[in-house]
């Protein structure tokens, strides 16, 4: 049990808040008590606007539901539209990619698929160090 859990257990519990607080003054015991009020009220003040929030949407949701069935659509309609307008998935420059073709260490052929920019296996920035290669070089094929 990490001290977070213990600490919730001890304040969960009255007789062990008691035993924690018996050798507090009652000023000090009560400017806990209103630290811990502001933090309640904080805490119930924060949930109040989450359910404001979700009516909000709700209601919102209602109205769009019955606009959209004055006007005749359904759900399945908006999705279709949807799909249509759908950016890609990646934002920015799309890479073009190669198939690479080096030798490992060991002396085996290897065939690794990567873009001209960007980190290279080590094998890979091994061989282009020990040939003195360039990594266009070893290009054997666009995908």
């Amino acid at each position: 049990m990490n001290i977070f859990d213990e600490a919730i257990s001890v304040l969960k519990s009255k007789v062990q808040v008691r035993k924690l607080l018996q050798d507090l003054h009652a000023e000090d015991i009560q400017r806990i008590i209103s630290r811990l009020e502001a933090i309640h009220e904080e805490k119930m003040l924060a949930q109040l606007e989450i359910e404001e929030e979700q009516a909000r949407k709700k209601a919102a949701m209602d109205a769009v539901k019955e606009k959209m069935k004055e006007l005749g659509l359904s759900v399945n309609d908006i999705k279709g539209l949807a799909e249509e307008k759908a950016p890609s998935a990646r934002k920015g420059k799309v890479r073009q990619r190669y198939v690479f073709n080096y030798e490992a260490t060991d002396g085996s052929v290897v065939n690794w698929e990567g873009a001209t920019t960007g980190r290279i296996p080590a094998d890979f920035s091994a061989y282009l160090e020990r040939t003195g290669k360039d990594r266009k070089a070893c290009i054997v094929s666009e995908l």
